[in-house]
């Protein structure tokens, strides 16, 4: 999972809301958090203005699993 998820939670903001802020459907955000699809370039952008106090290359790594 990617770290955006992480920020989602420690904000208090569900898959659905962070979903309509980037105009796509809950399942596609899934999906893109998930690994199954990538971002789009524009999709980054929004990133950056939704979240501009966290880098997009951050945002976009993967959790370590500890294993």
């Amino acid at each position: 999972m990617l770290r955006l998820k992480s920020v989602m939670d420690s904000k208090g903001i569900s898959t659905k809301e962070y979903a309509a802020l980037l105009g796509m459907a809950e399942k596609t955000l899934y999906n893109k958090l998930s690994g199954s699809s990538e971002f789009t370039i524009s999709e980054f952008q929004k990133l950056k203005v939704i979240l501009p106090e966290y880098n997009v290359e951050y945002l976009l790594t993967e959790v370590p699993t500890g294993r």
